[in-house]
C-alpha cells in the first residue's frame, strides 16, 4: 500500500515539474484577441461544415427514403379558411376531394385529364336590378 502511494506522489511531482514550464511561458506570452476570435470561428466552422457533410451522407446512403408515393397531390384550391378542394392521383386515377378539418369526402373520380363537367346554375328568377331596388326603398315613406 506504501508503495502505490509513493508512486502516486512521484507522478503528481513529475507532473506538476513538467507542467511548470508549459505554465510559465503560457503566462508570459499576452494573449491576441483577434487571434482567438478568428481560432473560434474558424472551429465553428469546421463544425458545422462536418455536420451539414454527415447529414448529406446520411441522406445519400439511407435506404428506403426514395421510395415513391402511391399518392400524388394534382393540384387544389381553398375554397373556405379551413376547407379545401384537392385532386390526387391514386392508381391512375383523379379523385376529388373535399378536405375539411377531421373531414375527407370524395367529390368525383374522374380519368386523368378529363375535365369536371360544368352545371349550369338554375335561373330562380329575374333579378330585380339594384337600381330599382334603391328607388323602391328610397320612395317608401316612414
Amino acid at each position: 500500500m506504501n508503495k502505490i502511494k509513493s508512486t502516486m506522489a512521484s507522478r503528481i511531482a513529475l507532473s506538476s515539474i513538467s507542467l511548470s514550464p508549459a505554465l510559465a511561458f503560457a503566462a508570459a506570452e499576452e494573449v491576441s484577441t483577434t487571434g482567438s476570435l478568428l481560432r473560434m470561428v474558424l472551429g465553428l466552422a469546421l463544425v458545422l461544415g462536418v455536420m451539414v457533410a454527415v447529414a448529406w451522407l446520411m441522406k445519400r446512403m439511407t435506404p428506403g427514403l426514395k421510395q415513391q408515393s402511391v399518392v400524388r397531390i394534382v393540384g387544389g384550391v381553398s375554397v373556405g379558411s379551413r376547407e379545401r378542394v384537392v385532386v390526387v392521383e391514386v392508381a391512375g386515377r383523379w379523385l376529388v376531394l373535399g378536405v375539411a378539418p377531421g373531414q375527407v369526402t370524395s367529390l368525383a373520380d374522374l380519368e386523368p385529364g378529363e375535365e369536371i363537367p360544368i352545371i349550369a346554375p338554375v335561373a330562380h328568377q329575374a333579378s330585380v336590378p339594384f337600381s330599382a331596388w334603391l328607388n323602391k326603398s328610397l320612395n317608401r315613406k316612414p
